[in-house]
Order: structure tokens, then sequence, then C-alpha cells
């Protein structure tokens, strides 16, 4: 019952505007009175809501306590927060802090600058790892084996300035590795171009974290955004220091 709820409510995550009971099922791969009678215990306990006249599910605002929940504990990254502010301050640019997850960055906190640019950078947003500074930043760091897993795709382009090329993107990774920090120009979001730094170590129990600043072409450009190389590293050094048991 508990892996088919999660199912479920990783279902609703994935769609925003709301699932019918029998879409949400097909996407759950369970039978649609399964997921009708679970559905219906998430909306009792808030997990879930209904919208009556839609016929439509959706996440509940508990899914919200446990996100809040999860960036206080120690495992969260709510001690990135103040480092991260004071460095969105201090380069007018929006700072975004993410993990690598199954292939993917899964952005896990994010503070604007005082530029306040639109940018696909919300909590829980994924992006391929490869598109982006976070990611390489964090596959630089990973064993070769790892790196390697990664490379082998899939690779797709998420914008025609996207690198697939495996050995491209292995030579990009030797450079982050010997410079301490990746960057990328639109190769995730036409436009946008980003540095990222990894944090010296992770604590114990949770995946690695990587910031990066973000910026637009129009407004920074990238000598421009390098020059903050520095300030990132520092940033990453104080987030690894605060969250240091």
């Amino acid at each position: 019952m508990l892996g088919r709820g999660l199912r479920l409510l990783t279902v609703l995550a994935e769609h925003p505007a709301g699932l019918g009971v029998s879409a949400a099922a097909r996407a759950a791969k369970l039978p649609v009175s399964s997921a009708h009678r679970i559905l219906g215990r998430l909306v009792e306990e808030r997990f879930a809501t209904y919208d009556e006249e839609a016929r439509r599910y959706a996440l509940g605002s508990r899914v919200l306590e446990l996100s809040r929940g999860f960036q206080r504990s120690p495992a969260g990254y709510s001690a990135a927060a103040a480092p991260m502010r004071r460095l969105g301050a201090r380069t007018g640019l929006p700072v975004i802090a993410g993990i690598l997850d199954d292939g993917e960055v899964l952005l896990v906190l994010s503070v604007q600058g005082t530029q306040h640019l639109q940018l696909r950078n919300a909590e829980g947003t994924r992006n391929p790892w490869h598109a982006t500074s976070l990611g390489k930043a964090l596959a630089a760091g990973l064993p070769e084996a790892e790196r390697e897993r990664l490379l082998a795709g899939p690779l797709p382009a998420v914008t025609p300035r996207t690198i697939t090329d495996p050995a491209l993107l292995r030579a990009e990774l030797t450079l982050v590795r010997e410079r301490g920090w990746a960057e990328v120009d639109e190769e995730n979001e036409i436009g946008v171009r980003s540095i990222a730094v990894a944090l010296p170590d992770a604590p114990e129990g949770t995946p690695p974290l990587a910031l990066s600043l973000a910026a637009t072409v129009i407004l920074t450009d990238a000598d421009q955004l390098r020059a903050h190389a520095p300030a990132l590293r520092e940033c990453a050094e104080e987030v690894a220091a605060r969250m240091s048991p």
C-alpha cells in the first residue's frame, strides 16, 4: 500500500494540473479500483486534493509540509540558504543548488538575485545533467565508473547548443576538475548561461551538492560571469562548513 501511494504521489508531482483517476492509475501502473481507493486516502490525509468539478486529483498541502520539514532536517539544505542569499545580493544573480539524481540534476534550493531574472530554477525542477553547469560540476567529481555510466547516456539535446557527444563531454569534465568549476552557455535554456561549483565535501548520508550562478546572455557576458567563480567557490566552502556535523 505504501509503495503504491508513493507511486501515485510521484505521478501527481509530474502532472501539476492534476489527473483523473483513470489517467493516474495508468501512469502509476495500478488497477483503477486500487488507485481510486489510495487517492481517496491521500485526500483524507491532505497529501492530495480532489477537484469535484474537474474530477482531477493533484498534490495536497501536506506534501509542502514534508518538503519544508526536509529542508530543516540535517539531511536538508537550509544551511545553504543564508550564504546563497548573500552571494545573490553580492552578484545580483540567482543562486541555485542542486544534486545528481538518477542521471538528472534535481534543484533543491534557489534564491533570487537583485536582477529578478525569470529562470526555470524552482525547487523540484529536474534537468539533464549534461546540459547544466550543476550537473557537470557534480559529474566531474564522481568516480570514473560512475562518470562513464552517465556518459553512456541518454544524452538528449535540450537546445541546439547542448553538447551530446560523450567524448566532448568527457574532455569537458576533465577541464572542470582542473579549474574547479563548470559552465554552460545556452545548453539548457536559450538565452541563459551559468557557472557551477561542487561543494568540497558532502555530509554523511547526503548526496553531493553543487551551487550555480545563472545569468542571461543579454545582461552578462561569459567573462563577466566567470569573474564570479571565486565568489561562488567561497560560497560553496561556507555552505560545506555549515553542513558539516
